[in-house]
């Protein structure tokens, strides 16, 4: 749900090297069950994408204030084939 502008700076941040969506409008959010109406924000989510391009593991939790580990991604993602 950030804008463009503040994708794209953490995109140069972080070095990403792949596709980020500025959702600006939230309704990708709101279509994947993220968006949270009392705060107006996204809670935060992790997809893991297979091969096929089906979702094969989704890591969220319903607070922005924790945050899947890095270790529940690789495992997921290892799993994903």
């Amino acid at each position: 749900m950030d804008t463009v502008e503040d994708s794209q700076a953490l995109v140069k941040k972080l070095d990403v090297r792949f596709p980020v969506l500025s959702d600006t409008e939230a309704k990708l959010t709101k279509a994947f069950g993220l968006f949270d109406p009392g705060n107006e924000i996204a809670w935060p989510a992790v997809y893991v994408i297979d091969k096929s391009g089906k979702i094969a593991w989704r890591g969220f939790l319903e607070t922005y204030k924790e945050r899947v580990t890095v270790d529940d991604i690789l495992k997921a993602a290892k799993a994903a084939k």
